[in-house]
């Protein structure tokens, strides 16, 4: 390959790069925004309404299952839930 190939290929390439920075910042600051956006004006989503001691234990065992918390953590919780009842 000669000089010239090899700058066009190089050439190229700090395009591509450039873009996917720009991509980037651009996502970046689009998230910052909103980010601002919820700090200004607080959540946009209505709190979500009171689950039953029951479905909560449901998903507790599905957090447990897939391994975010131990047994212990899921006893003890469901415990507190079904003293509620």
């Amino acid at each position: 390959m000669d000089s010239q190939t090899d700058a066009k290929r190089a050439m190229r390439e700090l395009v591509d790069e450039v873009q996917r920075v720009a991509e980037q910042a651009s996502k970046l600051a689009k998230q910052a925004a909103q980010d601002v956006g919820q700090l200004w004006k607080g959540p946009a989503v209505a709190p979500k309404p009171e689950q039953s001691p029951t479905d909560t234990i449901r998903e507790l065992a599905k957090l447990r299952d897939e391994g975010h918390i131990t047994e212990d953590e899921f006893q003890t919780k469901k415990r507190e839930l079904l003293e509620r009842i």
